[in-house]
C-alpha cells in the first residue's frame, strides 16, 4: 500500500501520491487514525481538591482586572470571586492514563471555553474539581483534519453546591 508524501513549497502544501498505477493514475491511500473509543466520554479521570480560598487571593485577583465593584474588590461580609477567577481550577492530569495517544499530535492550541457559573466563590471556600472527557469531535478544515477534545471540569464548594462547569476546547492535529 502506498502513503501519502507531503513536501512544501513556499506557503502552498502540495500532495505527491504514491502507490498502485491503475489506468495511467496514482491510486493513493491514506492512513485513517484508529476509531476513538466512546467509553471515554463521561468518564471521571481527575478529582482534585484546592482552598481554603483566601480573601487576599480574591482581592488580588480583581485588582490584576481592574475591578473596582466593592463586591469583588473590598474585605467584608460580602466580598465573593469575580466570575472568570474559577478559570484558574483545573484537576491535575490533563487527560486520562489511558487516552489515545493518536489524538495528541504535536500541534495543539485552547479552542476556548465555555462557563456556566452557579454560586460565587467566597473567602474560606474549599473549591473541588473534577475532570471527566465531555466530547471528542473531528473537524476538516483548510489545513485538514482536526481532533476537538473537550474537557469538563465540574466545579463545587465545601458544601456540595456547583460553582461552575467549565467546558475546555482543545484543538489537536494528529501526527
Amino acid at each position: 500500500m502506498g502513503t501519502i508524501d507531503r513536501w512544501t513549497i513556499g506557503r502552498a502544501e502540495r500532495r505527491r501520491p504514491t502507490g498502485l498505477r491503475r489506468g495511467g493514475r496514482f491510486r493513493s491511500f491514506t492512513r485513517m487514525p484508529p476509531p476513538i473509543d466512546p467509553a471515554l466520554v463521561g468518564r471521571v479521570f481527575d478529582e482534585t481538591e484546592f482552598g481554603p480560598v483566601a480573601a487576599c487571593e480574591l482581592i488580588e485577583f480583581a485588582a490584576a482586572l481592574g475591578e473596582v465593584a466593592p463586591c469583588y474588590a473590598t474585605p467584608g461580609p460580602e466580598l465573593r470571586a469575580h466570575p472568570t477567577f474559577c478559570v484558574k481550577f483545573r484537576g491535575r492530569k490533563g487527560f486520562p492514563e489511558d487516552f489515545p495517544a493518536h489524538l495528541l499530535g504535536r500541534m495543539s492550541f485552547d479552542a476556548g471555553k465555555d462557563v456556566a457559573l452557579g454560586e460565587p466563590i467566597r473567602p474560606g471556600d474549599t473549591i473541588r474539581v473534577v475532570s471527566s472527557v465531555h466530547d471528542i469531535y473531528e473537524k476538516t478544515g483548510r489545513t485538514g483534519t482536526m481532533t476537538f477534545v473537550v474537557v469538563r471540569f465540574a466545579i463545587t464548594n465545601q458544601r456540595g453546591e456547583h460553582v461552575a462547569t467549565i467546558d475546555n476546547r482543545l484543538m489537536y492535529r494528529p501526527t
